[in-house]
């Protein structure tokens, strides 16, 4: 995963730091960090990521809405939902969308880094890993 590059979007500067640290240290290189959907949107086209962490509930933008945007700009990009929002409803709407991975806050250094590998190396999702 060395040589891997995020973009960080959460409204949180608590979870933001959390998830940077926590990627950092497994040598995961964090080009950007956003507090909001519309900076989340720039950030991710000025840096052209490997992968995305986008919250769910934040201000300016929902990241569903973020989610369905870059899609529609970038097919290909590997974005992966992060929240407490627990709701199955969502969490489907999410990976029906085109998200890669959903983690649920508060986070597990272990998911996010799975999650991470997961998506960079492009394993084919089962339903256990959901």
């Amino acid at each position: 995963m060395e040589g891997t590059k995020v973009v960080i979007a959460d409204d949180s500067p608590l979870m933001r730091a959390l998830l940077s640290k926590i990627l950092k240290e497994h040598k995961i290189e964090v080009l950007a960090e956003a507090k909001d959907g519309e900076e989340a949107v720039a950030m991710f086209e000025k840096h052209q990521p490997h992968l995305m962490t986008l919250d769910i509930e934040m201000p300016l933008k929902r990241g569903t809405e973020v989610l369905q945007e870059l899609l529609e700009k970038y097919p290909d990009a590997n974005i992966v939902m992060v929240s407490s929002v627990s709701d199955a409803k969502v969490v489907m709407k999410c990976l029906k969308t085109g998200a890669k991975r959903y983690i649920m806050k508060p986070f597990d250094e272990q998911a996010v880094v799975d999650a991470v590998r997961k998506v960079i190396k492009q394993k084919p999702e089962t339903s256990e890993d959901i």
